[in-house]
């Protein structure tokens, strides 16, 4: 019974937060760029980018959420980038998928020397899949005995599978002198901008992918030789629901390409995430655990969620594109 009733909670308060926030969010959101913002796509400091990312929340509890991603982009000649990025995210037994797929391009110009500003948009579509079979509604929970199957739900699914053409745009400034002790970057995007219908329920408020505003930025600050911090923040809104997280990386050198990457985040009523990561040469892996502070922790059992992304950048140097941000 107690298990039960720990497994009712948990999906109430994922319900309150569906209804509002459709995207899947990321602790190490620097590290999958183009979720974060379009304009990311081919600035790097090199020719092309591949970075996978995967993060499991709630990883004890029944029907844990995963999610999966993978983008590639390249700097193309004439200041143009150019990327391609697909995310799955998914209950494993809850019978929900989202999957989305962008094809996504940008053009950077110098405002000065080093401060550049980079503008992007994507293109693409998004999926959802429901398995009605698989889900437990409020209607099939019986005081006495718990979830009871053979109670009706009383819920009617237009249908299972719902695509959506869809998009985003955004800009990016950054300050790349690599004379300067700090260098900030900011930028800003927008998702869903014409909030595209994903029906499935007959007569639902469910229809429409509420759009998806952010702001992030930072400033790295070189301490030494050897260490330089960057202290970095995103303010996220859909719908009615919004996230502020903060967080500082500290890059330290240890031999001549090769960084111990250490930093942690505090998302505002939700979790602190200590992150831990290696950077080899063109290679970066790191490893966050989301430790969970938020209203949920009893129904959580104290399981947070934990991510882990991988990044590889070639080592051909780009011109007068020394991007300065966050590698984890």
């Amino acid at each position: 019974m107690r298990k039960c009733l720990i497994i009712l909670i948990a999906l109430l308060f994922a319900y309150g937060k569906m209804q509002a926030q459709t995207d899947p969010h990321f602790t190490q959101y620097y590290a999958y760029p183009l979720w974060l913002n379009p304009a990311l796509s081919g600035v790097i400091d090199g020719s092309s980018r591949v970075t996978l990312n995967y993060r499991k929340q709630l990883p004890g509890l029944y029907a844990p959420m995963t999610t999966q991603g993978i983008t590639a982009d390249f700097s193309l000649p004439k200041n143009l980038g150019l990327g391609v990025t697909a995310l799955n995210q998914r209950s494993t037994d809850a019978g929900y998928q989202y999957t989305n797929a962008y094809l996504s391009l940008s053009y950077r110009v110098h405002l000065t020397k080093y401060g550049i500003l980079s503008g992007g948009f994507q293109l693409g579509v998004i999926n959802r899949k429901v398995d009605p079979g698989k889900l437990q509604f409020g209607n099939q929970f019986n005081p006495l005995i718990g979830y009871d199957p053979s109670l009706p739900s009383n819920e009617v699914f237009t249908y299972r599978s719902a695509t959506s053409v869809d998009g985003s745009l955004g800009l990016m400034y950054f300050d790349g002198d690599p004379n300067k002790s700090y260098n900030p970057f900011i930028g800003v995007s927008l998702y869903h901008p014409t909030q595209p219908v994903n029906r499935f329920l007959s007569g639902a408020d469910n229809n429409i992918i509420p759009m998806r505003y952010a702001v992030h930025g930072g400033i790295r600050f070189q301490i030494s030789r050897t260490a330089e911090l960057i202290p970095h923040a995103l303010f996220l809104k859909q719908g009615n629901t919004t996230e502020l997280a903060a967080g500082m990386v500290c890059n330290l050198k240890l031999d001549s390409g090769t960084d111990l990457i250490m930093g942690g985040m505090y998302r505002k009523d939700d979790a602190v995430a200590p992150s831990l990561g290696l950077h080899i040469n063109g290679l970066t892996i790191g490893f966050s655990y989301d430790v969970n502070i938020s209203p949920m922790k009893t129904a959580a059992a104290s399981n947070g969620g934990y991510e882990l992304s991988i990044s590889f950048t070639s080592k051909k140097k780009i011109a007068d594109s020394r991007f300065i941000c966050p590698r984890l």
